[in-house]
């Protein structure tokens, strides 16, 4: 991301905005907003991933906001209102805390965990997977055998290994 400019907004490139075809006024603006958005995200002490992906939240729930916003210096900077719609989004975020790789707080998500540290537990897991895994590679094989041989040869194979 570029370097957060400390420019004042434009009222021209607010009213440009109004149109979300204008891509040379979405450019700018994303160009000038989108790092001081990360930005903001980052002093709420969000990872870089979150406050990548709030940024873009926010950036995109401007696309359809901006269609009908009217902005009045009187009532504040726009730079404020922004940072108010990016500290909501944050907020947001925190409330769902429904974000992938985040813990459930269940007492059996934890067994289960704990389960990971036995030596028996995991011996046995690892068992299960080369069994899956060999049995895997066997019906591989045999896919790739029945194609190469007789038919009646295939059914001897299947009498004698198979169905013994």
């Amino acid at each position: 991301m570029t370097p957060i400019q400390d420019t004042a907004t434009s009222h021209t490139l607010l009213v440009r905005l109004k149109d979300p075809n204008d891509q040379e006024a979405w450019n700018d603006f994303v160009e000038r907003y989108a790092p001081r958005i990360f930005s903001w995200c980052r002093q709420y002490s969000l990872q870089d991933s979150d406050a990548a992906d709030v940024t873009q939240e926010v950036l995109a729930k401007l696309v359809e906001t901006m269609r009908h916003f009217s902005y009045d210096p009187g009532q504040g900077r726009f730079r404020g209102w922004l940072k108010t719609v990016t500290a909501n989004a944050v907020r947001d975020l925190a409330r769902t805390g429904k974000r992938p790789g985040r813990g459930s707080g269940d007492s059996r998500v934890q067994g289960q965990l704990a389960a990971l540290q036995d030596e028996a537990a995991v011996s046995s897991l690892a068992s299960a997977i080369e069994a899956g895994y060999d049995e895997e590679l066997l019906r591989e094989a045999e896919i790739r055998v029945a194609l190469r041989v007789k038919p009646k040869t295939w059914q001897a194979y299947r009498l004698a290994a198979v169905d013994n």
